[in-house]
């Protein structure tokens, strides 16, 4: 799991991304995931 918040101006989003850890690499694909969702929303 990878859980948190992200405060832009006055609004807080709160988000958790889970996925299956199957190899070293799922971890920073986990971040990446989580990032682009918010890019996507136009809140990064």
């Amino acid at each position: 799991w990878y859980v948190g918040y992200l405060e832009k101006g006055k609004n807080v989003y709160f988000f958790a991304t889970n996925i299956d850890i199957r190899n070293e690499k799922d971890p920073v694909a986990r971040l990446e995931l989580t990032r682009r969702c918010f890019k996507d929303l136009a809140v990064l």
